[in-house]
């Protein structure tokens, strides 16, 4: 699978436009959300490049789908910040400026877990703290391979699992309407690392707070783990 996709389309007439489809069209049932996965997969990861225009009639073809799975599947790649439409003109990948995530995706974010994570460092208990135990021994394995996405995803999921723990409806629900974003921007600073043994620390500082029960320190290591490594990462000041 490339890696890359040249601006402007998904290359309604090059080879490697198929990739993104499935090899068979899909079943009428699962259209709608198998198109939505696969396209937020490409977005999240990069494959798909913020700005280019997702044409609804090369999607149908792609997918051997009718042009109402492939239009609610883009409304709801909308509705989790990954597409932009734009009237008279179509959809397209969303882009995320320098000002986008320190102005606004980062401090929701840290909003978001500053609530939820001390939350759940009381309500965790030993099964779940084994749980994100594991998660964080995996993304050291995972950085000693250089598997850059396994880390990224072990990095969304201790979060996933913070939130989810905290027991906190409000919490989860904006949770889950700004991951996509979140994982996006994961994607995208993760390889800036000079190594990705750091992600790990960061998140085993983060549970050793958590275990601790220490939440001035946690509130602390959540501000630089969310906000301080992004400004970093992005060559913004210290």
């Amino acid at each position: 699978m490339t890696s890359h996709l040249p601006p402007a389309s998904l290359r309604s007439t090059a080879d490697g436009e198929r990739r993104l489809a499935l090899r068979h069209p899909l079943p009428p049932a699962s259209r709608r959300q198998q198109v939505v996965d696969l396209l937020r997969e490409q977005i999240v990861t990069g494959q798909i490049q913020p700005g280019h225009r997702l044409k609804q009639d090369v999607l149908c073809q792609l997918f051997g789908a009718s042009p109402a799975p492939v239009r609610e599947a883009l409304r709801q790649l909308e509705s989790e910040g990954l597409v932009l439409h734009s009237p008279n003109h179509g959809a397209f990948v969303a882009e995320f400026t320098a000002d986008d995530l320190l102005g606004l995706l980062l401090p929701v974010r840290l909003a978001i877990e500053k609530h939820a994570v001390p939350l759940a460092a009381s309500r965790l208990g030993a099964d779940g703290l084994a749980e994100l135990d594991a998660i964080v021994d995996a993304m050291h394995a995972a950085s000693e391979d250089g598997n850059l996405a396994l880390v990224n995803e072990l990095d969304v999921r201790f979060h996933d699992l913070t939130v989810r723990a905290s027991g906190s409806a409000q919490a989860l629900q904006l949770w889950r309407s700004v991951q996509p974003r979140i994982r996006a921007q994961i994607y995208k600073l993760a390889p800036r690392h000079a190594n990705l043994e750091e992600i790990t620390l960061e998140h085993r500082e983060l549970l050793n707070a958590i275990r601790a029960g220490q939440l001035d320190e946690l509130s602390r290591l959540l501000e630089e783990h969310v906000i301080g490594s992004a400004v970093q990462l992005m060559g913004g000041p210290a």
